[in-house]
This record gives structure tokens, C-alpha cells and sequence, in this order.
């Protein structure tokens, strides 16, 4: 859960920051010609984009604050970028602890169906109105179960949005 709020707070801003990478990009200027940045809010921004113009260079693509180094454009169009917001491929695939409760989430909601489908089936078969009762209560509170495990599995899968 900690991990879960960890992302979420980080990915508050992300609309923003992709915003401003594409026009970045678009000008083809160093960032430190278009970005005037806050003494007050930005100092690690600044700083880890000096970090890339220092040790950039090893990675495939970066955005330092003087130094830049794109992907060039045939490989953009042979191997698409990740949709920006897609939290799914760009972060669940690839963190362990997120792909776990992920797959988990998928398994508990088909459980939970399952579970409520044959309830409901034995409720139709059984002739005591009172167990009919308690085995209808028992699917329609394991259609809920499946209900909250499709929400927690969504939010692996979508971005984090203000609220």
C-alpha cells in the first residue's frame, strides 16, 4: 500500500511534465534556454537534470538540463513509445510488487464470480427457502468481493487523476 501512495503522489503531475517534455522536444533546445525554474520548488528537478547531463550518456534516451539525447525518429515509428499515461505498461509491468498484486487482484475477482455463480446455482437447485436466502446473501456479497477486486486491479492499470 505504501508503494501504491508513493506512485500516486509522483504521478500527480504527470499530464504536466509530459506536456512540457513534448514541447521541449518539439523546440529542440536545451532545457535550460526554455525552463526558468523556482528557487523555492524546483531545486531537485534542476538537480537531476544536471545528474543526466553528467551521466546521461549510458542511457538510450535523456533530457538533462543542458544536454539531450532523443530517440531518433525511425525508431519512434518502428517501436511506438508508451502511451504517457499508461500507468500498466510504463510501471505495473515492470515493478515486481505492483505486477504480484495485479495478477493477484485478477485472480480474486475470478474467484469471487466463480464462487457467486455456483452459490446462485446451488441456491436454484436447493428447495429450503431459508438456505435459498443465506445462499443467495452469500453470492451477491462475493459479486461485491468481485466488484472491489476489479476496482484494485484498475488502479494498476490507469493513471493516478486529481480528485
Amino acid at each position: 500500500m505504501e508503494h501504491w501512495y508513493r506512485g500516486k503522489f509522483l504521478e500527480e503531475d504527470l499530464p504536466l511534465v509530459v506536456g512540457q517534455q513534448a514541447q521541449v522536444q518539439r523546440l529542440g533546445q536545451s532545457l535550460s534556454s526554455l525552463y526558468l525554474p523556482l528557487k523555492t520548488s524546483d531545486i531537485l528537478v534542476v538537480e537531476y537534470r544536471k545528474w543526466l547531463d553528467k551521466y546521461g550518456e549510458c542511457l538510450p534516451y535523456y533530457l538533462g538540463y543542458n544536454t539531450q539525447s532523443l530517440p531518433e525518429q525511425e525508431n519512434l515509428q518502428v517501436h511506438p513509445q508508451l502511451p504517457a499515461l499508461d500507468r500498466f505498461s510504463r510501471h505495473t509491468q515492470i515493478c515486481g510488487s505492483c505486477s504480484r498484486a495485479h495478477k493477484t487482484a485478477i485472480r480474486f475477482k475470478q474467484i469471487f464470480v466463480g464462487v457467486a455463480i455456483a452459490l446462485a446455482a446451488v441456491a436454484i437447485i436447493t428447495e429450503d427457502f431459508g438456505i435459498k436466502l443465506l445462499l443467495v446473501a452469500f453470492a451477491l456479497c462475493s459479486v461485491g468481493l468481485a466488484v472491489i477486486a476489479e476496482k484494485f486491479k484498475i488502479r494498476f492499470e490507469r493513471a493516478y487523476t486529481r480528485h
